[in-house]
């Protein structure tokens, strides 16, 4: 759950603007009175106080806290305890706890005056509790694109660099070293992570390692601090003559940019490094990163203690290793310094700054993730992965036994989507529905601002936008072979296009034979002959795309039982439709607890399917018609024999309703899409989880599978698309 807040000037001297720029709870704006150059005065005072905490005592409440917490006060009513803002968090904090999840606040600073402030104070009274504590705190660095997260083959490649010039205090290298490698001790020993010294810290030692290997993580060690003069944060390197080679900021992105990739991750466990002027937003070493390419910094703002930093490494990497997000490496991090001691204020120290919102880096899957879905090597060749389920192949000193065959090569496993390829903006409603073209040059999307739209999924331009439709845009679908282009709409409307031009051909309505409320979904017979769609006005309807004639409708309830459904306003709307891959069944979803199943033919209905506990909100068969998927309010999906109506399998997991559900080409896979934010796959012959895709900050409603099965696409409450790869 996130809400983004941004803080910018306020038209007086002293007066600020605080804005809700998105959250579960809506928008909102105050104005609010901060001493900024008074705040900035107390850092070194602050500095101290967390320095302090770290040396051991007797007194069960630390002096030393309550200077942080005085400025923590003052920051919080600042940004988050004013007015309409305060509601807003308060609400977007409910709804977080209520659905279970954690609550990221992501800070957006417009104006450099604040951008020194340490926010990672914030104290909230009235919770009784510090905001990154309890929250993910992140530091937004706004950009115009941003990278999907990268798919790593484990282990996640860690740069390490210790510069220890000669004339500043002198690091102990091996201790250094030490202590990273007992904080990367578990992931190591479990094969996710490993780290690689660089020999030296010159300017062309690392320009060397760079174009060298490829590299996820670079973690530094050592001197840094901000140059006033320069207005810029610097790192100190080494030159040849072993001195203090002092590389601003800018220098630094020029560097990192040999890599290939560039390293997504950066972690500067350096004085000063997430420090900044009172000028430029982005004059400190972190932001200056972040702005430069790199997708994240965990920097620190004050100097740091030995076993904090060591605690802070520990937590953070495991978790990063784990594949989880930098903001929650970044609380796991800090969690790991509050196990040091009760009064240490040392995890204020870190600071996390994020390139765009995207805080998944890397696609890393653990061990226990891959054997689970019965892939245990983690070997790839190009987009497949292979499977060493065969035994290793023989040492050039052994002799295979003649008497045995050799054993034939693994079979190449198409591998299942797992990580974010990118994100299509563009909408300003919910998304509903996604599809593919069947060449897979397409991907349209339906949404609740009115319109259809057409992307290139190997880009994620948009290239048309459809619009004709009076009412939101509930469902969408290609024709099999590609030439027309189905919406349903909150308008009582289906509409046929052209997806080449864009043209509207068709609208499929009527006074007597077209539906009365909204149109939920489409979907196309497999020759094309036979266009279903579902309402709201509790009935599916069979058309003819190529003359706009309704064929049949089919009603699922008598009219005794609809007539009963309205007394007591309970909806037995019609939601969803699928085909049979042979066209000779129909499925329909309905909100009265059942999926049935028709013959297109005639009209006729061959059996209901009951067992779920909620209203059915979306079916599809599998591509041999031998399954039958559902998705329910009741949060599951289930697996069904459609050929004798017994219900096979029900799928759990989600947390919230399952809103759509989508097989992969082949069969192998099902995947489903949840209110819960999430979508899942799942292998349908033995009902296990094989990976949930994290990263939409809304309910997710609707899934499908590119054609050649190598990418998901997925519709949100976000506004957005999302394709996965």
């Amino acid at each position: 759950m996130v809400i983004e807040v941004a803080i910018g000037p306020g038209g007086a001297p002293g007066m600020f603007r605080v804005e809700v720029v998105a959250s579960p709870a809506g928008e909102a704006t105050a104005t609010v009175e901060l001493d900024a150059e008074a705040l900035m005065a107390r850092r070194g005072l602050l500095q101290q106080a967390v320095l302090a905490s770290a040396v051991p005592s007797r007194r069960v409440l630390p002096e030393t806290e309550q200077p942080v917490r005085e400025v923590g006060e003052v920051l919080f009513a600042g940004l988050l305890g004013t007015g309409e803002v305060a509601g807003r968090y308060r609400a977007a904090a409910a709804v977080a706890a209520t659905r279970g999840e954690g609550l990221r606040v992501v800070l957006r600073i417009d104006t450099p005056a604040l951008a020194g402030l340490p926010w990672e104070a914030m104290y909230d009274q009235a919770a009784g509790a510090y905001v990154c504590r309890k929250d993910q705190l992140v530091r937004h660095v706004p950009v115009a694109s941003v990278l999907a997260p990268l798919r790593v083959r484990p282990p996640l490649r860690i740069l390490g660099v210790v510069s220890s010039p000669r004339g500043l205090a002198a690091l102990d290298v091996e201790k250094e070293q030490d202590q990273l490698a007992r904080a990367l001790a578990r992931p190591a020993s479990q094969g996710l992570a490993e780290v690689h010294w660089a020999p030296g810290a010159t300017w062309a030692d690392l320009q060397d390692l760079l174009l060298e290997g490829e590299w996820h993580v670079l973690h530094f060690i050592g001197h840094g601090d901000f140059d006033p003069d320069r207005d810029e944060g610097v790192l100190a390197l080494v030159r040849e003559d072993g001195r203090a080679d002092l590389v601003a900021a800018h220098r630094l992105v020029d560097l990192l940019r040999q890599a290939r990739p560039m390293p997504r991750l950066v972690v500067l466990n350096s004085c000063s490094g997430a420090a900044t002027g009172v000028s430029d937003l982005f004059s400190g070493t972190a932001a200056a990163l972040v702005r430069g390419g790199v997708s994240a910094v965990a920097a620190m703002q004050y100097e740091i203690s030995d076993p904090a930093a060591v605690a802070f490494a520990r937590g953070f990497y495991a978790a990063i290793a784990r594949g989880r997000g930098v903001d929650d490496a970044v609380s796991s991090g800090r969690v790991a310094i509050l196990g040091l001691t009760d009064r240490t204020l040392e995890w204020v120290t870190p600071v996390l700054y994020l390139r765009g919102h995207e805080t998944q880096l890397f696609t890393l899957p653990s061990r226990a993730e891959i054997t689970d879905i019965d892939i245990p090597s983690i070997a790839r060749t190009g987009r497949t992965i292979l499977s060493t389920g065969a035994a290793p192949e023989p040492s050039p000193q052994a002799v295979p036994d003649a008497a045995e065959p050799a054993s034939p090569e693994p079979t190449p496993v198409p591998a299942p989507p797992s990580q974010l390829a990118r994100t299509l903006t563009g909408h300003t409603e919910t998304v509903w529905g996604v599809a593919f073209s069947p060449d897979g040059r397409l991907l349209a999307t339906a949404s609740g601002d009115s319109t259809a739209r057409l992307w290139d999924p190997a880009t994620g331009e948009q290239l048309r936008t459809l619009t004709g439709h009076d009412g939101g845009v509930l469902g969408v679908a290609f024709s099999p072979d590609g030439r027309l282009l189905a919406t349903a709409s909150g308008d009582n409307t289906a509409r046929l296009w052209d997806p080449a031009t864009s043209e509207q051909l068709r609208t499929l309505t009527g006074t007597l034979t077209g539906h009365t409320d909204w149109i939920r979904a489409v979907a196309f017979s497999p020759a094309v002959r036979m266009l279903a769609t579902a309402s709201d006005d509790n009935t599916a309807r069979l058309w003819d795309p190529a003359t706009g004639r309704c064929l049949h409708t089919l009603r699922g309830q008598t009219a005794l039982v609809r007539a009963l459904a309205r007394a007591n306003d309970r909806a037995l709307w019609v939601v969803g439709v699928a085909f049979s891959s042979d066209g000779r069944m129909l499925a329909t979803a309905s909100r009265d607890n059942t999926a049935r199943l028709w013959d297109p033919a005639t009209g006729k209905r061959l059996r209901t399917l009951t067992g779920h506990d909620g209203g059915v909100l979306g079916v599809a068969f599998s591509p041999d018609g031998r399954l039958l998927a559902t998705a329910s309010l009741d949060n599951t999906a289930r697996l069904w024999d459609p050929a004798t109506g017994k219900q096979l399998r029900t799928l759990t997991g989600h947390a919230d309703t399952v809103r759509g559900v989508a097989f992969s080409p082949d069969g192998r896979l099902l995947a489903t899409a949840s209110l819960d934010s999430t979508a899942r796959l799942w292998d349908p012959a033995t009902g296990r989880c094989l990976h949930t895709f994290h990263g939409h900050d809304g309910g997710v409603l609707g899934v499908a599978f590119s054609p050649d099965g190598r990418l998901l696409a997925t519709a949100s409450s976000d506004n957005t698309a999302r394709l996965w790869d």
